[in-house]
């Protein structure tokens, strides 16, 4: 039991309603755990809503029903090439396991339709292992995961609450101090506490001193991402890694804030500028591509691409077919037609396409691209496009069950990160980052973190065993008095309905009665007899 003058007390203290935040809240409070989710803004899933939420998972059931060989071991080690071998060994096995229990809990358990990617084997990875949640990626994730989180008894949610500081006793990390945004009153919570407040993606001052490289580029994503969750656990002893690390696009799809997935550019799209011409290869390293697409004319781009392509696109990307390319796209008929619809040079954009058409031809490119796509043929599609970071990669170290170390290594106690207030699955680069591990590790690491707090709180029935008892009493003596009154209630009203409508009508009440009938009902000159008052 923590110690201290605790206003609220439960198993687990939920800083940020992140999706790993909600998803391990759920996971705790199914075991019988209290759990307490404390959020800043007004909203659930920070900017989760327009994220695809694409999920790796290994050895899951549905790579079993397509017929995919694929285990954990083999993720793992994906997982630690990509990231350069920078990512602790004990820390990818774990997550890699996590994938398919993962995609399993989440279907069963919250009802989301899962989707495998069985058609697409990303750059990367050894086998096809995306699995989509839902049809609306992190919209569906979200609304599923929320409503199991509103619906459960042992889940409070409370939004609007800033965490002042992290209460420490002994070393351990005891409970938070927090305080409502508007009545300003600040209370103590007891209980464990998960990080899962985002990373520093959009505070500018953190962003231009540890990755200076990208501070030019706008941030594009949810407005809690200003390193709290990396200010709370520094100031507990917690040890931060890979600081320097941070994804960018340079096709942040525009209206819309959706980030254009890869499928499209490897199938063949190109970038066009408003003069309609070609600048760079649309295949090259993501931070110098944003960079130069963040200096064409408007700070902005254009990915033109035919039907052919789209539609390969479409089969690989169910996002990109249902949300990205629906919001985000226009079509013409010809060429004309859609440099109309975006106002570009309808002359240097015909140029462009000739020019391409005829180095497809002859298996060459001007730009030096690694793959030659075929020629562009109308009906066209394009996409406008910028450059923008999306979130941060490096964060708080932990270890293998989620928990926060310090600068020796040693976990703190009660104190455990996940998602982008926990240091990423990526080294110290600007991209590089598998696709689908962001989710694993986000939503892995809650999962790890939910075991360890199950693991370390006692079952139900030994916590308060005095208290629950009178608690029981309690709500069976208020259960039994509120009905009691209810059927009073009603046979008042029924009694004053029958005198109220049949008037002068002689109506004989048992004494009994009286106190139920009241004084509205009493006839005016009432007399005895030995049934009771008769009304006349």
């Amino acid at each position: 039991m923590p110690r201290g003058p605790w206003q609220e007390e439960g198993d687990l203290l939920v800083v940020g309603a992140s999706i790993c935040g909600l998803a391990a809240a759920i996971m705790a409070a199914d075991r019988g755990c209290r759990t307490i989710i404390l959020e800043r803004g007004r909203e659930l899933g920070g900017g989760a809503a327009s994220e695809s939420e694409v999920l790796a998972a290994a050895g899951s059931r549905f790579q079993h029903d397509a017929g995919i060989a694929d285990d954990p071991a083999r993720l793992a080690e994906d997982m630690r090439a990509a990231a350069h071998h920078h990512l602790a060994s004990e820390v990818a096995t774990a997550l890699a396991e996590q994938g398919a229990p993962l995609v399993a809990w989440l279907a069963d358990r919250c009802g989301t339709r899962i989707e495998l990617l069985a058609t697409h084997v990303p750059a990367g990875h050894s086998v096809a292992r995306l699995h989509l949640p839902g049809e609306r990626g992190g919209a569906t994730l979200l609304a599923d995961l929320t409503r199991a989180v509103t619906r459960h008894s042992h889940v409070t949610v409370r939004t609007g609450t800033v965490v002042e500081r992290l209460v420490r006793d002994d070393g351990a990390v005891r409970g938070v101090a927090v305080r409502a945004e508007r009545r300003g009153a600040v209370q103590v919570l007891a209980g464990r506490v998960l990080l899962s407040c985002g990373g520093f993606a959009g505070n500018d001052a953190l962003v231009s001193e540890h990755i200076p490289a990208v501070a030019e580029l706008p941030y594009c994503g949810s407005g809690r991402a200003t390193g709290d969750g990396l200010q709370l656990g520094r100031e507990a002893g917690a040890s931060v890694q890979r600081l320097g690390g941070c994804l960018v696009t340079p096709f942040l799809a525009m209206p819309g804030q959706l980030a254009v997935t890869a499928p499209l550019v490897e199938h063949g799209a190109i970038l066009v500028d408003q003069t309609g011409q070609r600048f760079a290869d649309e295949t090259g390293e993501s931070l110098a591509l944003a960079t130069t697409v963040r200096a064409r004319p408007g700070h902005v781009a254009y990915l033109l691409f035919d039907e052919r392509i789209a539609a390969s696109a479409r089969a690989a990307d169910p996002f990109f077919a249902r949300v990205v390319l629906p919001r985000t796209g226009r079509r013409g008929t010809t060429l004309e037609d859609i440099a109309k619809q975006f106002e570009l040079d309808v002359n240097g954009l015909r140029l462009t396409i000739d020019a391409f058409n005829q180095g497809a031809a002859q298996n060459a490119d001007a730009f030096r691209r690694g793959k030659v796509p075929g020629p562009l043929e109308p009906p066209f599609h394009a996409v406008r496009v910028t450059g923008a970071r999306l979130r941060t990669l490096g964060g708080l170290a932990i270890d293998a069950s989620a928990r926060v170390v310090d600068a020796e290594g040693r976990s703190i106690p009660g104190l455990y990160a996940a998602g982008g207030a926990a240091v990423g699955l990526a080294g110290e680069v600007t991209g590089g980052v598998l696709p689908g591990t962001e989710s694993l590790a986000a939503l892995g690491l809650a999962r790890l973190a939910a075991l360890d707090v199950i693991a370390q709180s006692a079952p139900p029935a030994e916590r308060h065993p005095k208290k629950t008892d009178l608690l029981l009493a309690l709500r069976r003596i208020t259960i039994d008095w509120m009905v009691r009154r209810m059927r009073r209630a009603s046979s008042r009203a029924r009694c004053q309905r029958v005198s109220a409508s049949v008037g002068g009508i002689r109506i004989a009440f048992p004494k009994f009665m009286n106190h139920l009938v009241g004084s509205g009902s009493v006839p005016r000159t009432p007399r005895s007899g030995k049934n009771g008052v008769i009304g006349t």
